[in-house]
């Protein structure tokens, strides 16, 4: 087990109006498996990505992620767990246009101050792991959706997080380029890695290890009865 939520739920206040984002919920995520979290828009499983990402924190509950208690923690202290310990892949790249991949791959090493030798073969190795060391050159603009996706999971993964955490990561792919991007998130997860992705499409649950469906801010595991078929 790498993160867990016990009795945790996450409350907004605007004004007036109190918005229960997420029910108290408890919740194991674990090293070596692909979570998928389902849900409708507005559901609560982004807020639910968010707190196991120690980017916000709990309004009630306790949350743990790799040992340390989030609720306890300084938000610098939150920012080296989420730097040292959690990758994050997004629905649309984020990669920086300017740079080529590698560039884009090397780019959290050269902020943590890590040595030029040592971030060269780390980035190397990264975009080996998604078969896109042949594209190390290319800029964004010169690849294609589930190309560029694969540059941002080698971006997610060179600091060698325990966690990876994706948002939507498929939504602007073709079939195929889902197929490539998921079965890279499984092979990583299967790895070691704890793997946790958000979505609202149905084609993905054939990927998952353990599913959490959200609805109104309630959380709920249920069978995954699609996975290895």
């Amino acid at each position: 087990m790498i993160a867990e939520l016990k009795n945790v739920s996450k409350v907004y206040k605007t004004g007036d109006q109190t918005i229960t984002a997420l029910q108290p919920t408890n919740v194991k995520i674990n090293e070596g498996e692909l979570v998928l979290i389902i849900g409708p828009s507005g559901s609560g499983k982004t807020t639910l990505l968010s707190l196991i990402g120690c980017v916000i924190y709990p309004s009630k509950g306790d949350l743990y992620v790799d040992g340390n208690h989030v609720n306890e923690m300084s938000e610098k202290n939150l920012a080296k767990l989420r730097r040292e310990n959690i990758g994050f892949v997004f629905q649309n790249f984020n990669l920086l246009a300017p740079l080529n991949s590698f560039e884009n791959v090397a780019m959290p090493l050269q902020l943590l101050g890590i040595e030029n030798s040592e971030v060269k073969i780390r980035a190397t190795n990264a975009l080996k792991m998604v078969d896109m060391w042949d594209r190390a050159k290319s800029l964004p603009k010169q690849l294609s959706g589930g190309q560029q996706q694969r540059v941002a999971i080698a971006r997610a993964l060179v600091s060698n997080p325990k966690i990876i955490l994706c948002d939507e990561p498929t939504a602007s792919l073709d079939k195929s380029s889902l197929d490539v991007v998921m079965n890279e998130l499984r092979t990583l997860a299967h790895s070691g890695k704890a793997v946790a992705v958000v979505t609202h499409d149905p084609r993905l649950k054939k990927f998952a290890d353990r599913i959490l469906e959200v609805e109104n801010g309630f959380v709920k595991d249920i069978k995954n009865e699609n996975f290895n078929e």
